[in-house]
């Protein structure tokens, strides 16, 4: 009798941290889906198992399908609603946005961190989705469930916010062949004019 009370109560437990989660990332998802633009001063700090770099620049943002990040090495990532333009590691050059596409889910992962659209992301890239409140973030993790058999991709991504605001801090990026790429904002003003031809990409 002991332990089916014992069991009862952990899975009553269990079902109140689920609650408890939802409720975040719904709190999160409101908190940021509220800002329609932005721009902010951005580091990335890329860590390789035998190799680190980094590069500063800044980001612009204009809900709900626009971004460009601008880094002081000459790297660089646009996006708009159907093309991304970048320089950035492996990725040179402009390529269409299509639904189910890598392009498309790499995108999505700022555009929706961006606007704490965590859970959408995770539903359609099969994330499990796990938080915690550590050191003034709340931190959200979504893990991939299977590991994709060309080894392309990420295999998991972690946001940060702000516990007081809730908005982000931080994007972690990690891929399957050990290396961290950090995206970290800072200076971040709300709700400005954002020049729309920054996001132009022929």
């Amino acid at each position: 009798m002991k332990k089916l009370i014992a069991l009862l109560a952990l899975c009553l437990f269990a079902v109140q941290l689920q609650a408890q989660d939802v409720n975040l990332l719904n709190s999160i998802r409101a908190a940021n889906g509220k800002i329609k633009t932005f721009e902010a001063d951005l580091s990335n700090k890329l860590v390789k198992p035998k190799k680190t770099t980094s590069q500063d620049g800044k980001l612009y943002f204009v809900a709900p399908y626009e971004f460009a990040a601008m880094f002081n090495t000459g790297k660089y990532m646009i996006v708009n609603e159907k093309k991304i333009n970048m320089e950035i590691g492996l990725f040179s050059g402009t390529y269409r946005l299509r639904e189910g596409g890598m392009m498309k889910s790499l995108s999505n992962i700022f555009l929706y961190g961006f606007q704490g659209k965590t859970q959408e992301l995770a539903d359609e890239n099969g994330f499990s989705l796990t938080t915690k409140t550590e050191g003034g973030f709340h931190i959200v993790t979504g893990t991939i469930k299977k590991k994709k058999l060309i080894g392309i991709g990420y295999k998991q991504v972690v946001f940060k916010y702000h516990t007081d605001s809730l908005l982000l801090k931080e994007i972690v990026l990690f891929d399957y062949s050990g290396n961290m790429d950090t995206y970290t904002i800072s200076n971040v003003k709300y709700d400005v004019a954002v020049d729309q031809s920054i996001f132009e990409v022929k």
